[in-house]
């Protein structure tokens, strides 16, 4: 009897025991939680602080180098590293959008955008247009004549003068099999755009302002340096050979590109994307690097931001250099050989 009493009062301290060491973890345990909540906290203020600051600061730098271009002796240069800049805004606010809310968002989206309106609008003012003949006005019309539609030719102008219209125009849209060559008096300084194209080569003179692509099949785009952006969607199996302060790439499956590109290329929902060095050459293709004011020395041809793969310690699958005995290093035999693989029919600009 005696023993059966000491064995059980031993048992009953220890289950009281065990309750109390139970009960002391799970205090601990709330205690760390709690820690744990409140420093997240303060690391999302802290955050949300940071952020509104560099951006204050960005957008100050930005607005006075635009406030003091005019007095600037190179024009060009000043608004390539702004419209960098402002790339580089609009990846901070991206890249940032996890802790802000909506408002927030809207705002410093709304100040990126008056920005870049800003710039457009110095950029016409200040940088000087090179005039062209009376020939020009008859290529413009002749090319924008679809749908059997005649046009005046300030009309035509202002469809494609630059990237911040509303309603996008398409200048070349629903083509199959065809070889469609737009001259310098069409393409320098304006917003190039083309949509619905299949087995068809483009070949672009002089330095576009913005080139536009939407929904191309199996197609070649060559061209010159482009001052601004390049955006491409929903294209498939098609090379792009193209020089840019920006490229934004959407929904597309199975493209080269051989860029030289300011920014960092962005691709989003794309699959298969191969790209290479910029390696087109022309007559004329120091001069049009010189007025579409793209800097040589910064190509971010090898780097591409995939917005679907956050990942920092594997590369994205979507993605890939281009492998050398892949690459096309002589344009002219190619481009002649898919002319005649597709019988490409000659459209007169």
């Amino acid at each position: 009897m005696e023993d059966f009493i000491e064995t059980g009062a031993i048992n009953g301290k220890e289950k009281i025991t065990e309750i109390l060491n139970r009960r002391h973890k799970e205090r601990e345990l709330h205690i760390q939680a709690a820690k744990l909540e409140r420093k997240k906290g303060a690391e999302s203020t802290e955050a949300l602080e940071y952020f509104e600051t560099s951006f204050e600061e960005k957008v100050k730098h930005i607005r006075n180098t635009l406030d003091t271009v005019a007095g600037s002796d190179s024009k060009a240069q000043v608004f390539a590293a702004s419209q960098n800049e402002i790339y580089e805004l609009q990846k901070y606010l991206s890249s940032s959008t996890f802790f802000l809310n909506e408002y927030c968002i809207k705002v410093c989206q709304n100040t990126i955008n008056e920005l870049s309106k800003q710039l457009d609008t110095l950029r016409n003012e200040l940088l000087p247009k090179k005039k062209f003949g009376f020939k020009s006005k008859k290529i413009v019309k002749m090319i924008s004549e679809k749908d059997g539609k005649d046009k005046d030719e300030k009309d035509l102008s202002q469809a494609t003068a630059t990237s911040g219209d509303d309603h996008i125009k398409w200048t070349v849209s629903d083509r199959v099999n065809q070889l469609i060559r737009l001259p310098r008096a069409v393409v320098n300084e304006q917003t190039i755009t083309a949509s619905k194209l299949r087995n068809c080569l483009i070949l672009l003179e002089g330095y576009p302002g913005s080139l536009q692509f939407a929904q191309l099949d199996n197609c070649v785009v060559v061209c010159g340096p482009t001052a601004r952006s390049i955006f491409l969607d929903a294209c498939t199996d098609c090379k792009f050979v193209v020089a840019c302060q920006q490229l934004r790439c959407h929904r597309s499956r199975s493209c080269d590109m051989y860029l030289n590109v300011t920014s960092r290329a962005i691709i989003e929902d794309c699959k298969g994307i191969r790209v290479a060095r910029y390696n087109f050459q022309y007559k004329e293709i120091e001069e049009d690097f010189r007025y579409s004011g793209l800097d040589l020395s910064c190509n971010n041809w090898s780097t591409l931001d995939d917005f679907n793969w956050l990942s920092t310690d594997k590369p994205s699958p979507n993605w890939e250099l281009l492998r050398e005995e892949d690459t096309i290093v002589d344009w002219s035999p190619y481009l002649e050989r898919f002319q005649l693989q597709h019988s490409l029919t000659s459209v007169d600009h």
